[in-house]
């Protein structure tokens, strides 16, 4: 019996002086430097897709993809080199195998959309506009057009006049999304009703109570076919963090 106490003894001793080792180790380590990335799943033909990170370790649960129209955000490690695959729950088909870099503590997006012959896909940085002194004290939108449709699409806010730079957007491509990754700055606060209209003047969407105070930074979207199960759909993306 005191054989077996002594034995428990010796272990129980080793288990601490290994735990004491991997603190002492830990408290050594230099923190990870991390960046903040949204993911914006706009692509209708799959029910959920998977975004993979960095050598197979995946953002989303395994077996829990992200389902059409989503939005999550995350914190994950900056990298020169970071690799990013998304690929759908149709037979685990790939949409995207791409490389790029996070830097350190900046904030950025990525936007997928099209189709299984013609997935696309662009990845924004999201920066403060340019000469603004306090991003506090102002509001901001950019506008992507990810539906699939060969209408040319305007965001009407409330009954302001459009803003140019989202008047006539055909859907995107992975140049024309990044070329339009600035936010604008707006002075069209408050709650609003969102529309979206073809150049003939239809309403293709409409979406009520839109909060946009100063502070706000938004990324607004038209999704969607038009038809079931997929109707046109006005996305809000509200960010949590600008560069």
């Amino acid at each position: 019996m005191q054989t077996n106490i002594n034995l428990y003894k010796s272990i129980a001793l080793s288990l601490g002086v290994m735990l004491l080792g991997g603190c002492i180790k830990d408290e050594e380590t230099e923190p990870e430097v991390r960046s903040g990335f949204t993911v914006v799943n706009s692509f209708s033909e799959a029910q959920a897709v998977q975004h993979r990170f960095d050598a197979g370790r995946g953002f989303q649960p395994l077996n829990q993809g992200q389902g059409y129209r989503g939005i999550d955000f995350y914190v994950v490690p900056s990298c020169e080199n970071c690799k990013l695959e998304i690929v759908s729950s149709n037979e685990l088909a790939q949409l995207v195998d791409t490389a790029f870099a996070l830097q350190v503590n900046k904030y950025y997006t990525s936007f997928l959309f099209g189709t299984e012959e013609v997935p696309r896909h662009f990845i924004t940085e999201d920066q403060v506009p340019e000469g603004v002194d306090d991003p506090a004290a102002i509001a901001a939108l950019r506008f992507f057009n990810l539906a699939k449709t060969t209408d040319r699409v305007t965001l009407h806010i409330a009954d302001a006049e459009p803003i140019a730079a989202f008047r006539d957007r055909p859907t995107e491509t992975p140049k024309t999304g990044k070329d339009a990754q600035e936010f604008i700055p707006t002075t069209h606060t408050g709650t609003h009703v969102l529309t979206i209209r073809n150049e003939n003047g239809e309403q293709l969407a409409r979406r009520t109570g839109v909060a946009l105070d100063p502070g706000d930074y938004l990324t607004l979207f038209l999704t969607g076919d038009g038809g079931e199960p997929a109707p046109y759909y006005i996305g809000v993306v509200r960010h949590r963090g600008i560069n």
